[in-house]
């Protein structure tokens, strides 16, 4: 298999060829692969004992408005 962008220009091409049923059901099979990788992904951090640790610590923060223990977003966009 080749690079992600030769994969996706390969993808393209077999769905310009699909007739109108099978495009619906490819695209039925990539919403899927979509919602599947993002259970996954949660998944992951979800199993990660360190993670949840952090943003159970950042909730109580958030709850408890201690505002110096977070980055406004105009600090984060100024870094961009």
């Amino acid at each position: 298999m080749g690079s992600t962008i030769e994969c996706r220009e390969q993808v393209i091409t077999k769905i310009g060829m699909l007739s109108e049923s099978k495009l619906k059901s490819a695209l039925d099979f990539v919403e899927y692969l979509a919602e599947k990788e993002e259970w996954e992904a949660t998944q992951e951090i979800l199993s990660d004992g360190n993670a949840m640790k952090n943003i159970k610590e950042a909730e109580e923060a958030w709850k408890d408005k201690r505002e110096e223990e977070f980055i406004s977003w105009e600090a984060v966009r100024k870094d961009v």
